[in-house]
């Protein structure tokens, strides 16, 4: 009974050997190899923020403080005004609060929204009627066609789904309550 045993382990021996880390869990089994080193607790490398940048914008971090990715005039803007035609749309900006204006709605719609500020402008993100508001600012000429002005900013308004342009300009801030 013992030399068939024998023979059976002398035959699996040279497979093990093929698969080295079935070697090292053999060797180690029986009490011939170091301990295992230890495995990391948590993966090397960068790591996901903690908090979405909708809630808290990546580049500014909790309180607004210049850095070097920001664009520098939006960035010291406090408040906007933007606009578009075919259809007409107006939005006022100050604080954490959109004025959104449109030709049925000519006393506008208040909408909370969220700067975020980044390397080419700076995004106002709400929701409208469960749908995302959005207003995208970047410095840049914009002339507005109809009324023949030029604006210091373009803008792009995302609303029910739709995406209309348009120019915008510096606005006022809106008096503390």
């Amino acid at each position: 009974m013992f030399p068939r045993i024998a023979l059976v382990a002398l035959m699996t021996l040279p497979l093990a050997a093929c698969d080295s880390e079935a070697m090292t869990d053999l060797r180690r089994n029986i009490g011939l190899g170091a301990e295992a080193e230890p495995q990391p607790e948590t993966p090397a490398g960068p790591r996901p923020p903690a908090v979405s940048p909708l809630v808290q914008p990546i580049e500014t971090g909790a309180e607004a403080r210049p850095v070097a990715t920001v664009e520098p005039v939006t960035y010291r803007t406090e408040a906007f005004v933007a606009r578009g035609n075919e259809p007409f749309w107006n939005v006022q900006v100050a604080g954490n609060t959109a004025t959104y204006r449109t030709p049925d709605n000519q006393s506008g719609r208040a909408i909370e929204v969220r700067r975020l500020n980044f390397a080419g402008g700076v995004e106002y993100i709400g929701v409208l009627g469960g749908q995302p508001f959005v207003l995208n600012l970047r410095p840049g000429e914009c002339q507005d066609s109809m009324a023949d002005e030029r604006f210091p900013m373009a803008a792009r308004l995302t609303v029910q789904g739709q995406t209309r342009m348009g120019c915008a300009a510096p606005g006022t801030a809106a008096p503390a309550s």
